[in-house]
């Protein structure tokens, strides 16, 4: 991983502490900050790739890469068992 990208990473991860407040001690904080949301999940994926989901993750490094896949997963059991989800 390069510095850059873990500055970018820090510099998200600012933003978004910026954000939270700015959402709980405001009473348009939510509505106004939606746009800032959305260009910090645009970032992300720069970043990070298409399958990051911050800032919607609550990741502590703003890095989904490290997060275990969500939803159920199949598995191939054979052709008599059939897929299964574990």
């Amino acid at each position: 991983m390069s510095l850059d990208t873990k500055g970018q990473r820090a510099r998200m991860l600012r933003l978004l502490a910026v954000v939270e407040h700015y959402e709980r001690n405001s009473a348009a904080g939510a509505q106004l900050m939606r746009g800032t949301r959305y260009e910090l999940a645009v970032q992300a994926t720069d970043v990070n790739g298409d399958r990051c989901l911050f800032p919607a993750c609550n990741c502590t490094q703003a890095d989904c890469s490290r997060r275990p896949p969500a939803g159920p997963q199949l598995s191939w059991s054979g052709p008599r068992g059939g897929w299964k989800m574990r």
